[in-house]
């Protein structure tokens, strides 16, 4: 078994929208600050954390939009395997829970 994440909620900013329950920063360790990662639950009742990401720019300037008209986001950090993803996520859940009780329900 591994042990959790070291994650420290340093704000929680709630805002719902779809999916989407609000916006955390987190240390992590000591000394690796992390913001702006975006907390969802799905109808089915998981919460996930999902690191930082941007919107894709078309040489113009312009957001890309996908097939479905939303804009298309790339990935600043990631993971190098889901296991890590799942122990992150996990731990700012749990982080956010601790502080906030019920903001990523």
């Amino acid at each position: 078994m591994t042990s959790p994440m070291p994650v420290t909620l340093l704000t929680w900013r709630p805002i719902t929208r779809n999916t989407l329950r609000g916006f955390a920063s987190v240390r992590l360790g000591a000394a690796l600050k992390i913001h702006d990662i975006a907390v969802h639950r799905h109808s089915e009742g998981r919460a996930w954390a999902a690191l930082p990401s941007k919107p894709v720019l078309m040489q113009d300037g312009s957001v890309k939009r996908g097939d479905n008209g939303k804009p298309v986001y790339a990935p600043i950090l990631e993971w190098a395997d889901r296991a890590a993803s799942d122990r992150f996520s996990e731990a700012v859940i749990a982080a956010i829970e601790a502080g906030n009780p019920g903001a990523t329900e």
